[in-house]
């Protein structure tokens, strides 16, 4: 949708059928991380704390999940929106009755608050936010910086979080929007580049600051409010002054902790969560999952996969005949079937997105020209061969006649991973590559080895299109690869540069392309036909170059019990959000 359209949106209830009597506890996990009991209630806690979206803690909107339109979005603590005709300012209405879990009113200078620490810690400025000007008691407008491109500007204003000022206005000091503009500045002047150095300095150790702040007890906006807390719980209570809080009928939310994907099958089988977010399993989990009374599969469109990655500036793995090879010594089919087999469809075509996208995105043409990479020993050898690889004893070796061993790299509690990853020893061990199989303590671990260029081969995910397409391919050629942007300039470093990428590839008919600068351009336009033609090039590029095998593409399988609870979602958009979500809808009803 361009810019210039106008969006607005009016919060109502969706739920379907006669009101219900309320009452009752529902029960559930927080898919984003554990129980913490020794964090604070803070969203922003680099552990992820005990603020827990869509429950005591609301953003200003929701997304729909909509890659063709990342700005389709739907009502949070804010009520409707308009965007400007030329999209420089965006005009946020809040919900006129919300108030905070003390009876006081929710206000624009909530907001406001709210967004200071949301440039504190880096969550706005890729969205090039200059003003955020208060309108009353009601009413919010944010202001873009003069010139800048941001075509996700709305979705990116709407899912910022919403905390109260009464709370944390005064952790904040006197001068942050100050510093907040001077750390904007982009221009030449060596004085004001010196003094935004500092500003963005002074906005990190404010962040690192109020880490473990948050106030006690909690104050919620949300449906529900914070109640107690122990290592395998967390007990939350309706918000009596939720603006919506007609619409809530659980009176009691429980989150039961988790260690892993496990942990969950346990629960499931044993009847004890009324909601489950995705969970990884194999094909007899589910069966027996399926088989505890009132559980229900229930799927929606996912915008992720799983692939391998490759680090290409350790050898071999910079040569384009050596990722091939191994694309081609894969059956990937296989895999997926080991790896995500309840969950999961092979990505027949690896091309930075996923198969729903492929065909969103790109023309038959661009189609047809994707090479799938089919199971194929024998041109898995003839790549290896022709780059002066040989094989001896069964095993090959490199050019210069050194062994040639991989370690593939994976996360402890990501069953499908390891699931997976020893499938994929096994089938490049048999090709001739001696592979084992490495588990990174935990994803924050494994996260910080990759961008340290501790891996040549590891999992990752990719694809990731629920902030719009740009961000499926920020995963790959954005940050990831050293690719930085600051306003209109973009820049390519090698810090934390994880996938080392060349900076062309060579496409037939196209000559050589610049996939970071694609990339950069495709975060600039919201007109889907210029996306359309930005995306064939990047598609091609990932196909041809392959940063990433994509293995296979996720399908959102997650699980409802209609025991105690009836009138679940069936939308992308509502399942793809928390259930607290559904709820303020008007959604899970009391059975019976």
């Amino acid at each position: 949708m361009p810019l210039a359209a106008i969006f607005l949106v009016v919060a109502s209830g969706c739920g379907t059928g006669p009101a219900q009597k309320s009452g009752g506890t529902f029960t559930t996990i927080y898919g984003s991380h554990p129980i913490n009991a020794g964090l604070p209630i803070n969203i922003y806690n680099s552990q992820g704390g005990n603020a827990y979206e869509g429950y005591n803690q609301l953003q200003l909107g929701y997304a729909a999940f909509d890659s063709t339109d990342p700005n389709k979005m739907q009502p949070g603590l804010a009520q409707k929106w308009q965007l400007s005709s030329d999209g420089s300012k965006l005009t946020v209405s809040l919900q006129s009755n919300a108030k905070w879990s003390d009876g006081k009113p929710v206000t624009a200078k909530d907001v406001r608050t709210s967004f200071a620490l949301s440039f504190a810690y880096g969550n706005v400025q890729s969205y090039f936010l200059d003003q955020v000007n208060p309108v009353g008691d009601k009413q919010v407008e944010f202001t873009k910086l003069s010139g800048a491109q941001s075509p996700n500007f709305v979705r990116g204003m709407l899912v910022q979080d919403v905390v109260p000022d009464e709370a944390w206005g005064s952790q904040l000091p006197q001068n942050i929007w100050e510093t907040i503009h001077a750390s904007q500045y982009s221009g030449s002047d060596a004085t004001q580049k010196a003094a935004a150095t500092q500003a963005s300095a002074d906005l990190t150790k404010l962040s690192k600051q109020l880490n473990n702040f948050g106030p006690s007890p909690d104050i919620s906006a949300g449906p529900y409010v914070l109640k107690n807390l122990n290592a395998g719980e967390a007990v939350l209570e309706k918000n009596p002054y939720f603006f919506a809080a007609d619409q809530v009928h659980p009176s009691k939310l429980v989150l039961l902790n988790y260690t892993g994907n496990q942990q969950i099958w346990n629960y499931l089988e044993a009847g004890r969560l009324d909601a489950a977010p995705y969970t990884a399993m194999p094909t007899n989990v589910l069966n027996q999952i399926l088989k505890t009374k009132g559980n229900k599969k229930v799927t929606s469109k996912s915008q992720v996969a799983a692939s391998l990655a490759f680090n290409q500036s350790i050898y071999p793995y910079g040569l384009l005949s050596v990722r091939q090879a191994i694309a081609y010594a894969l059956d990937r089919s296989a895999i997926q079937k080991v790896g995500e087999p309840v969950s999961g469809i092979v990505d027949t075509s690896p091309d930075g997105m996923v198969e729903a996208d492929d065909k969103a995105f790109l023309n038959s043409s661009t189609l047809g020209q994707l090479e799938h990479y089919d199971h194929n020993v024998d041109k898995a050898t003839q790549l290896l061969q022709s780059a002066g690889f040989s094989k001896q004893g069964g095993k090959w070796t490199l050019p210069n006649g050194q062994p040639w061993t991989l370690t593939l790299w994976a996360v402890t509690g990501f069953s499908d991973w390891i699931e997976a990853a020893s499938l994929i020893a096994s089938q490049l061990s048999d090709f001739g590559i001696p592979t084992t199989t490495q588990n990174a303590t935990d994803y924050a671990a494994f996260q910080n080895d990759q961008k340290g260029g501790k891996y040549a081969l590891s999992f990752y995910l990719d694809a990731l299109s629920r902030a719009g397409i740009s961000a499926a391919y920020q995963r790959i050629y954005g940050a990831a690869d050293g690719y930085v942007a600051a306003g209109s300039q973009l820049t390519h470093t090698t810090k934390n540069d994880f996938f080392n990428a060349p900076e062309t590839v060579d496409l037939p008919g196209l000559g050589a392309v610049n996939p970071g600068e694609l990339t950069f351009q495709l975060s600039q336009t919201s007109d889907v036909a210029q996306q359309k033609a930005i995306v064939s090039k990047l598609a091609l590029a990932v196909n041809r170059n392959l940063p990433v095998i994509e293995l296979w593409d996720y399908i959102n399988v997650q699980f409802v019990n209609t025991t105690k609870w009836t009138n679940f979602p069936n939308t992308d958009a509502l399942l793809n959000n928390p259930p607290g979500v559904w709820m303020f809808n008007g959604y899970v009803q009391p059975a019976g």
